[in-house]
């Protein structure tokens, strides 16, 4: 439902809430060992992310709002423990990977017939400037969902099914371009990059083809992904940054911004939550678009950068903290017993696409998002534990 439910209203509150209800009646009835492997790796993932959160506070240019994501992520790591309790047997995560492949399916046949009739069948439209939106109305999700998730969605289907795989990676690579954000489409040739070894080299080479051809027929259909690769001719710009800033649709401004406020306080940040309130005090660009009353309308809420945003809120100790979470992931996986690793694959290729630095990413802590980090999070801690497989 974390997956499933997130076009309706509520999004992934309303089942992360319910997964939260279980994890703490798993708890209250003593049906959780503290002492399990999994549960104690899930803690320290949990530990290392929100103690510079806390440290973050006292700082904080919001400090209820900083105060809240804290709060929200100590649930969280309850809601971690309901995921990780239904994921017990190799059984378990062969029918979450293919309710996830189902529900991905749905919503690649939805954002086709929004292309063909100009609506899907919940009379969600295509974006007003040509957008694929599928079955989110108000945001650009849809592109993004299907593209992160594509390698646990593909991951079983390339071996069992090649073809079906392939013909899945050429429409998943045409939504990507419909999304018109270029981000979209990095993060699908590293989904695809994932996925490549479980191919055969035949299928390899006509994954290459349909790559290529699900791109550009995207790009010839949409006048704004089209528009965005045009933003690669920045011979008008005199110098490298405004290069640069026009290229990244001014994410420049905004890393700029970041590292100022980095540059202030690099212990701690400007508080956890807190960069859109304390943007202003650091910009230093007279024609910056996003401070208050810029022509960047509705201003700038995150530095649209995992890492980034992290190091400009919760400072260099923040930082080191998701390094530490990812370095821990990584050994933990090279640690463990081949048949442990192959069930944990599908979710550290997913996970990789997502922590890949050199790319405009969502921030972590957005309650839209984290819930399907931590799906993915706690599907591959728990399938690392051998005596519950």
């Amino acid at each position: 439902m974390l997956v499933a439910w997130q076009p309706f209203t509520s999004g992934a509150r309303l089942p992360s809430v319910l997964l939260l209800l279980l994890g703490a009646w798993l708890l209250f009835h003593k049906r959780i060992d503290l002492g399990e492997r999994a549960v104690r790796r899930l803690a320290i993932v949990f530990l290392l992310l929100l103690g510079p959160i806390l440290l973050s506070l006292p700082g904080s240019f919001n400090p209820t709002g900083t105060a809240s994501v804290a709060l929200v992520l100590a649930l969280f790591f309850v809601t971690g423990l309901g995921l990780m309790h239904g994921l017990r047997t190799v059984e378990d995560h062969a029918w979450l990977q293919r309710w996830l492949s189902i529900v991905l399916a749905i919503w690649l046949a939805d954002g086709f017939i929004q292309l063909l009739l100009g609506r899907d069948p919940l009379g969600v439209p295509m974006g007003s400037d040509g957008r694929m939106m599928g079955p989110f109305p108000d945001n650009l999700h849809f592109g993004l969902f299907m593209t992160v998730l594509m390698p646990i969605m593909l991951w079983r289907m390339a071996t069992d099914r090649p073809l079906a795989a392939l013909a899945f990676i050429a429409l998943i690579g045409f939504v990507a371009g419909m999304s018109g954000a270029r981000g979209n489409i990095l993060f699908y040739l590293l989904g695809v990059a994932t996925l490549l070894p479980r191919f055969s080299w035949l299928y390899r080479a006509f994954i290459m083809v349909a790559l290529i051809a699900g791109i550009a027929a995207a790009i010839s259909q949409s006048e704004t992904t089209a528009a965005k690769f045009k933003q690669f001719d920045t011979a008008g710009e005199p110098s490298l940054f405004q290069k640069l800033d026009h290229m990244l649709s001014g994410r420049m401004i905004i890393w700029e911004t970041a590292g100022e406020m980095l540059k202030d306080r690099p212990l701690t940040g400007v508080g956890t939550g807190a960069f859109a309130d304390a943007y202003d005090h650091y910009a230093t660009r007279p024609e910056d678009p996003f401070r208050s009353g810029g022509g960047y309308e509705g201003g700038v809420y995150h530095a649209h950068q995992m890492y980034v945003s992290v190091a400009a809120e919760s400072g260099l100790i923040g930082l080191a903290g998701l390094l530490a979470v990812i370095a821990l992931l990584v050994r933990w996986y090279l640690l463990a017993a081949p048949e442990c690793r192959r069930l944990a694959a599908p979710y550290a290729a997913s996970l990789a696409v997502i922590a890949f630095p050199l790319q405009s990413q969502p921030i972590l802590f957005r309650p839209w998002w984290f819930p399907v980090v931590l799906l993915l999070l706690s599907g591959f801690i728990i399938a690392l534990q051998p005596k519950k497989i």
